[in-house]
């Protein structure tokens, strides 16, 4: 039996427009169980912990920066980082699908979630579609 993971997740917030947060977003990854990324996922892990990131997560925006749990890293622990990152999800067979809005253009909350719906809605009825 086919088995297809998917993982969400968000960034910015609900809250109102601001120029340094303009977007709120949220991607899908999906991955294929037949396609086994444990040794990826293993390799990835024995960097990060070289790092002390014991939690097996990145945050990008916070590493770039220097801040939270990477702000006493110097820049090239940092790039080291990121470099495996990038290393790893072009190793590994995956997809993924983004739907933003521009908090610009937006009055509310209630707004903002209709908005992301319909995107999200429009992308399940064609995976839909192409599956029959």
């Amino acid at each position: 039996m086919k088995e297809l993971s998917i993982f969400i997740d968000e960034s910015g917030d609900f809250g109102e427009y601001d120029y340094r947060s303009p977007y709120y977003i949220v991607s899908f990854v999906f991955h294929n169980q037949e396609n086994d990324i444990s040794l990826n996922i293993a390799k990835l892990d024995r960097i990060l912990t070289r790092f002390n990131i014991n939690n097996n997560c990145i945050h990008t925006a916070p590493l770039v920066r220097g801040e939270e749990i990477y702000q006493n890293m110097d820049l090239h622990a940092r790039r080291k980082i990121l470099n495996s990152f990038f290393a790893f999800l072009k190793d590994i067979n995956i997809s993924y699908e983004s739907f933003y809005v521009e908090k610009k253009h937006i009055e509310d909350e209630v707004e903002l979630t209709a908005k992301l719906s319909k995107q999200i809605a429009n992308f399940a009825k064609g995976l839909l579609r192409k599956m029959k």
